[in-house]
This record gives C-alpha cells, structure tokens and sequence, in this order.
C-alpha cells in the first residue's frame, strides 16, 4: 500500500519535468478517470493576488449556505494535504496517497500539478461535494483546472507576475480572461487596460460581466486592508450564485487563510511574493503598525521583481535580515542584500531559513514581520504560530 511519503516521493520526481503549456494530457487523464470534475459543480477563480483569499472565502460563504464544499489550491505552506480541502478540512495523508497513485495508475504521462489537479477532482467525486471552488495554478487559458465547466468565473487582479511564462500586463489579463465561458457570468476585480481586455473577451462570449472597483465594507476574521477587496469580489460572487445575505456575512466572519497578513503576537506572516502584493502588504502594515521598528525576515524566487519589492516594503529605518527559500528558484540572498544596502536599509544575510527565524524572534523591534515567498513562509512559519 502507498504512503503519503511515496506520493511525495513521486511528486518530487514529476517536478523535474517542469510546467508543460496546453490541455490535451489533462483532457486525457480525466477522461481515463471517468472525468471526475463532471460530477459536481464548480466555481472557477484566477488572478495575479487575491485568488486563494476570495476561494477561501467563497468556500466558507457556501459552506454556510448548507453546501459540502470542496476546495483546491496553490501552493501550499507546509503540507500538500492544504490544497485539496472538504468543507475546511484537508484530505488525509492516506486519501492523498491514494488519490496519487489512482492518477499515477490511469495510464497517462501528466505533470506535477496536472496530476494534483485529477487528484482533487477525483477526491472531490469520491466525497461527493456538492461544489468546488476550483483555483487556478498559473495563468488560465492553458492552466490544468480549465478543462472544468463552471457556473461562475473570477479573476480576482491582473498585475505583473511570471512574466517569463505569461509576458506582459496585457498577455497576462488575456491568459486570465481564458477561464472565462460563454453566457457564464464573470466577476473581477482587475482596472484599466487590464479590465478592458477583460470585457472585450466577456462581450465576446456573451458572458454577463460584474466589476468590482472598491473594498467592501464588512466585519472580516482576515486582517490585511486589500482582504476588503477580496471580500468585496466574494460577496458578488455569492450575491450572483444566491446566497443569503446574512450567511455571506457570518462566513466572513470565520474564514481563516494562513499566511496572509497572519498576525501572531507582534508577529506579521504575509506571503507578498510580487510588487502588487508587496504593495498591499505594505498598505497593511502602515494601517496597523504605522510607528515603531520594523524588522524583517525576507526572501524572494528570482523570477519576481525583488528590485522594485525592496523599493516598495522597506523603509531606511528597518532591519532586514535575507535568506534563501527552499527551492531551486531561490533569489541569492547576497543580491537582496546588495540592494538593500545601497538604499541604506541595514541588512544581514543568514542562509539558513531556520537560523533565520530564530535570528528574527531575537531581534529588538515593534513589530516582525515575515514575507517574501510561500516558500519561505511554509518553512518558518511553525516556528512562530506554536
């Protein structure tokens, strides 16, 4: 029998064969499944930032409307088990070993995330959920999850971000704009030439569009200003799919998102791994933290924007001490710390993400704060919520 360590295992073998664009082997492996994600209805939602917080959302908000709720997203923090979830609960090591190892088995070559994707699907058949609120990986138009066929699309923002995969702003809106269906309604939360895209694409497939342009004004469990935005895409999105009112605002209420702008004693954990979220991040902290000493525990992958984020989150007075996250991609400390120095922020490199968790909760200031990449984040992160 296979375990949770063998899944991981074999994921860890899938990765070296990288992101492989297009849809015929995705398309292929659920229909060796019996296409699993035809059997329940789902919600489909993509954006540069915010994605994850409006899927939590939407999940609770559902839930709440008496729904068993399936929920799949991208990346995780610390356990593969967080991205495939029923009705707030992640799937057992033993169920994701299993839902692995039955995509492994249907007899077609799949990427790393196109056999995560199946995994869900097919878990999400076996529990019999009622919907899924399904997340997009990278992109849209040729992203795995978009062979669903959803009664309702998001796209939360459009902002610069794996530009070496999507090019440019405008590349990037219409990548999005392709989870949007015929005569679907669409939600987004996306400004400007973006948005203008956006409706060109919705017009064209006769899908009733809805604009989101402010934050919402509601009672929310996540902190971070721009969690006001997501909400505000989250509760259109119900408005549309009908769900009572007083439910959608008791959901908010309760739905938690770890990492995003997590604050645990006068501890701040905020997953910014890109200018736009560096600037949300950086909003957030002036809203609630706008006095004292900051200090830092930063590292970012080096196919983000790390110059223009520095310029963003950091300010001449704050401590910042750069590591390297666990992966491959990993921006080199040494480079963040050139940077930062030459803006005249003090700045340490410790290479090591434990030892620089521990250098961060000995430091002298007002408030810590952790950002940069998940990967960064889910390592660390337990050494400050235990």
């Amino acid at each position: 029998m296979k375990t949770y360590d063998d899944a991981l295992k074999y994921l860890e073998r899938l990765c070296q064969f990288g992101i492989k664009c297009g849809l015929e082997r995705t398309k292929k492996l659920a229909e060796a499944l019996g296409n699993p994600q035809n059997f329940y209805r789902t919600i489909h939602v993509t954006g540069t930032n915010g994605k994850g917080s409006v899927c939590a959302m939407l999940a609770e908000i559902l839930k709440a409307h008496g729904l068993r709720v399936g929920l799949f997203t991208s990346p995780h923090l610390e356990s593969y088990c967080e991205r495939i979830k029923i009705d707030g609960e992640n799937i057992s090591e033993a169920d994701f070993a299993e839902m692995i190892f039955r995509v492994k088995n249907s007899g077609v070559e799949a990427t790393h995330f196109e056999t995560l994707t199946l995994a869900a699907f097919e878990y999400f058949k076996i529990r019999k959920v009622d919907v899924a609120v399904v997340e997009v990986g990278l992109g849209g138009t040729f992203d795995s999850t978009n062979i669903i066929s959803p009664e309702l699309c998001i796209i939360t923002t459009v902002a610069l971000d794996h530009e070496k995969i999507l090019g440019d702003l405008n590349s990037i809106a219409r990548n999005k704009a392709g989870i949007i269906r015929p005569k679907i309604p669409t939600v987004t939360g996306a400004s400007g030439e973006q948005l203008e895209i956006i409706r060109a694409v919705a017009e064209e497939k006769n899908s009733p569009l809805y604009e989101v342009s402010s934050p919402a004004n509601v009672e929310l469990n996540l902190r971070g200003e721009y969690q006001k935005f997501n909400a505000a895409i989250a509760i259109k999105a119900a408005e549309i799919l009908g769900v009572d009112e007083e439910k959608i605002f008791a959901a908010l209420r309760k739905v938690e998102w770890p990492g995003r702008f997590e604050v645990i004693k006068n501890f701040v954990i905020d997953g910014a791994h890109n200018p736009h979220g560096a600037a949300a991040l950086r909003e957030s902290l002036d809203k609630n933290f706008p006095r004292g000493k900051r200090c830092w525990l930063f590292g970012v992958l080096n196919d983000k924007n790390f110059a223009e984020m520095i310029k963003i989150l950091f300010r001449d007075e704050d401590f910042v001490i750069v590591t390297k996250p666990d992966s491959d991609r990993a921006a080199e400390p040494e480079i963040l710390r050139e940077i930062l120095n030459a803006r005249g922020v003090e700045c340490i490199v410790v290479e090591n993400n434990f030892a620089a968790a521990e250098r961060l909760k000995n430091s002298v200031g007002d408030v810590k704060i952790i950002a940069g990449s998940l990967y960064l984040i889910g390592a660390v992160r337990k050494f400050f919520v235990a």
